[in-house]
């Protein structure tokens, strides 16, 4: 019980530090995504370009890394972003983020003109195309595909009956399980998400995101011993990823193993992690074993990204309090 009630605090730290940052008024990085070839393989540094139309025009390009994933703070507007990469169909979409909280996820698949160089690039990097990928028939492509776009338009209702069709005619599609866990868990069906995505890794376990997600839904439903297994497996299958370690952060934090939360905060702030959440976890990783300066150090590194909001405030209190101890 003292588990749970220190984890569902946590919880409510974190979800008052996201109300936080919304109310800074800065988008921060609230356009992510990523963009994978049609046999799932991650389509590593291609460039996205955005931009807006309207009385504010705004316009950036941002690369993918290795895993194919971007991230990039736009503006509470209409975005538009297009990919135009040598051997492959360009990719056009048009994401309205205008309401608050703002945030987009998009996943962007790029397909091969025929003939083009850009077949070559969708095999893995050992030159062998995956058995299970290659057996997938054409028809639950079809509806994988029909699946993963109504995913992208925000339809996850309208994505699951494709999806699951996509796995009645191919019972190893492990991709599907993935999108259709996805899907089932932005609808609340918190079960039967959780039965696609350890499907997904049951056939292919080299699935970060699906790894990634089976462990936050277990860390959710505070079942915290079983979340250390596959986000541990997402920090091994993603090693440069900040989030991995971010979100092992939180889970020894939760089970209060606090000099290893500090390690993985202190790693996941090595990698450049976007949320400043990461302090606020590395703040109280440190003051729960006696190292109040440091502590302060981290609250303070937290506040030089978000300064106003109910987290901030609390924070400041602390970094006043902490002052008032150690002039003692």
């Amino acid at each position: 019980m003292r588990i749970r009630t220190a984890f569902m605090l946590f919880l409510w730290v974190i979800a008052v530090l996201a109300q936080a940052q919304d109310d800074t008024g800065q988008g921060g990085v609230n356009f992510q995504g990523q963009v994978r070839y049609e046999n799932n393989t991650p389509a590593a540094f291609v460039q996205l370009e955005l931009w807006t139309d309207g009385e504010t025009t705004w316009r950036s390009f941002v690369t993918t890394d290795r895993m194919g994933k971007f991230h990039i703070g736009a503006p509470c507007m209409v975005v538009q972003y297009r990919i135009n990469t040598l051997g492959y169909h360009p990719v056009q979409g048009r994401v309205d983020i205008s309401i608050p909280p703002c945030h987009a996820l998009e996943l962007i698949t790029l397909r091969p003109l025929p003939g083009g160089p850009g077949s070559s690039r969708e095999e893995p990097s050992n030159g062998t195309i995956d058995a299970r990928v290659a057996a997938i028939p054409s028809e639950a492509r079809n509806e994988f595909t029909a699946g993963q776009k109504a995913v992208n338009d925000n339809d996850f209702t309208g994505a699951i009956p494709h999806l699951q069709k996509a796995i009645e005619l191919y019972p190893k599609y492990a991709e599907a399980y993935q999108i259709l866990g996805v899907a089932q868990l932005q609808t609340n069906q918190i079960a039967p998400a959780e039965s696609s995505l350890t499907k997904a890794v049951e056939i292919e376990e080299r699935m970060p995101r699906a790894q990634y997600l089976l462990g936050v839904l277990y860390a959710m439903t505070n079942r915290l011993s079983l979340a250390e297994k596959p986000l541990t497996r997402f920090a091994e299958l993603d090693p440069q990823n900040p989030d991995a370690y971010f979100e092992l952060a939180r889970l020894c934090f939760a089970q209060k193993k606090f000099s290893d939360a500090e390690m993985y905060a202190r790693k996941s702030v090595e990698l450049k992690e976007s949320n400043a959440g990461v302090y606020v976890v590395l703040g109280y990783s440190l003051l729960r074993q006696e190292k109040a300066s440091d502590a302060k150090q981290a609250f303070e590194l937290f506040l030089t990204q978000v300064s106003t909001g109910p987290m901030a405030t609390e924070v400041k209190d602390l970094v006043a309090q902490l002052d008032q101890r150690m002039k003692k």
